[in-house]
């Protein structure tokens, strides 16, 4: 089964794995990137260490005009012109946990909002938090 979280940034916005590895060592978040890249720029599988553990995440990004019309009307309206990135993972707890920790960390970082493909809800930095506890104690 494959789930997907949708995290929506403003379009002056460009974060690069550089940039997340230095805010998830500020803030505790035990994440590394291990590829250098733009996010805008990555298609496909974004390698990171969870825990020191190997991990990573599906990622794809598009304009905030593609997304499915039943979300685009639950975005702020700030968010229209802006960019989604796209996290994929299947059943893999580790994988369910990068995705999460990349959203916390884009949401409070560039003041991003998220959204569950499955609900069709934006969901806060705290419920993102709180799924992240629940896939890390699987």
């Amino acid at each position: 089964m494959s789930m997907s979280l949708f995290v929506v940034l403003a379009l002056s916005v460009e974060p690069s794995t550089k940039e997340l590895n230095e805010y998830s060592k500020e803030h505790g978040y035990n994440i590394e990137y291990t590829h250098e890249a733009n996010l805008a720029e990555m298609s496909g599988f974004l390698p990171a260490k969870l825990n020191s553990k190997d991990a990573g995440v599906e990622v794809y990004s598009f304009p905030a005009s593609e997304l499915p019309t039943p979300f685009k009307s639950i975005i702020p309206e700030i968010y229209n012109d802006g960019i989604v990135f796209q996290f994929r993972f299947g059943g893999n707890s580790v994988e369910a946990q990068t995705a999460f920790t990349t959203a916390i960390i884009l949401n409070t970082k560039y003041g991003g909002v998220s959204l569950d493909d499955q609900s069709g809800h934006l969901m806060s930095v705290e419920q993102l938090e709180q799924l992240n506890s629940y896939f890390g104690g699987m």
